[in-house]
């Protein structure tokens, strides 16, 4: 057993030098092991080095927006003005051997403050929904030596929701009368209302250009045409003749005849088309290799037609109906007269569908933009 162990040992003893002399051989074979914690992700996959040609950009984005709608719907002109705070993310994938990019962005208002005129109210505007998101493909055909820097087309999509919170006019949700009384001719209506909604689906043409002045300074911009946006939505504000502030009862027995009123019965929806243009300028500051801060300017305008279209309810109300005359034992003789059974005529109404062709509208956001922005 002790003769084993020597022998063991031995064994062991001489193979080490061996070891130690093809240590630094083998130290440098190709071995696939991480590095250390304190080792960037991109680095473990060689993303960024010399043989990848993709480059990737993301980061935030913060937009103060002032905002501009205008709008003409049955005689009745609408503005609306606002100031909006937006936070945006946004992400660039470049590659250097097509010299092509592709690009997207989402962003969404956290503050809405501004004014607004109906035609019929004015008021201050204190909220709403306003955000955005979309993707771009462009291509640097010209220019810089660079792959990723230069000047060329871009192609992209946007949509965009902007509606700032109006006045919310009411519509009653009735298609007839169905709550009055026989007995003494009151009647009243169900109503709601919405705010106003702007759906914008908007297609991007346009050239981006992106030059280096030295090592720490860049420029970026882009002017896109919107040659076609489909716009769709909800006037919330809108209201023509909404009905009487009360619910009179009619008191006149036939022949006369008791009046008529109308009430719109649904909200406003619109659709129709925009065109317009929309653009950029930036200047960026890179404080490290990968960091960018860059500080600039954004505009957006729309303008177009579109038609909207509501429902309106027309209503006469219960009517006092006629007394009844009492005839004596020979069925001729009138006795005297006593109230009808039941004492009010039911209500008439009916339902019209409305359509205001070619309204006009233009919308315009624009304001200051700072980015923050990392690179590999």
């Amino acid at each position: 057993m002790l003769r084993t162990a020597v022998s063991t040992l031995a064994l062991m003893m001489a193979t080490v030098p061996a070891m130690a002399a093809d240590w630094d051989e083998w130290s440098d074979a190709d071995m696939s092991f991480r590095g250390s914690q304190w080792v960037e992700p991109k680095d473990w996959t060689e993303l960024g080095d010399g043989t990848d040609s993709l480059g990737f950009e993301f980061g935030t984005r913060y937009w103060y927006s002032l905002g501009a709608h205008s709008s003409s719907v049955g005689g009745l002109d609408k503005t609306t003005e606002d100031a909006a705070h937006f936070v945006e993310g946004h992400l660039r994938i470049e590659d250097a051997r097509t010299r092509t990019y592709a690009k997207g962005l989402a962003g969404y208002a956290m503050a809405v403050r501004g004014s607004y005129d109906t035609g019929l109210r004015t008021g201050e505007t204190l909220d709403g929904q306003i955000g955005y998101i979309g993707a771009d493909m462009g291509y640097m055909a010209f220019g810089s030596t660079e792959p990723t820097e230069g000047f060329g087309p871009l192609l992209g999509y946007l949509y965009w929701n902007d509606s700032p919170r109006t006045t919310r006019e009411g519509y009653t949700t009735n298609t007839a009368v169905t709550d009055w009384s026989p007995d003494t001719g009151q009647w009243s209506l169900g109503f709601d209302s919405q705010d106003d909604n702007m759906d914008i689906h908007a297609l991007r043409l346009g050239v981006q250009t992106r030059a280096k002045l030295g090592e720490m300074i860049d420029v970026t911009a882009e002017l896109a045409a919107v040659p076609y946006a489909h716009v769709s939505g909800t006037l919330g504000s809108h209201s023509s003749n909404s009905g009487p502030a009360s619910y009179p009862v009619c008191n006149v027995t036939p022949p006369d005849s008791c009046p008529t009123y109308s009430f719109q019965s649904s909200p406003t929806t619109f659709s129709g088309w925009g065109y317009g243009a929309m653009g950029e300028l930036m200047v960026g500051l890179h404080p490290t290799e990968n960091l960018t801060f860059r500080l600039g300017g954004r505009a957006w305008y729309l303008q177009g037609t579109h038609d909207a279209t509501y429902t309106r309810l027309s209503v006469t109300p219960p009517q006092l109906q006629a007394q009844v005359p009492v005839y004596a034992d020979d069925g001729v003789t009138i006795e005297g007269y006593r109230d009808p059974d039941p004492l009010y005529g039911a209500p008439s109404s009916g339902t019209e569908d409305f359509i205001q062709t070619s309204n006009p509208f233009s919308l315009m956001r624009y304001g200051l933009l700072a980015e923050l922005t990392y690179r590999f």
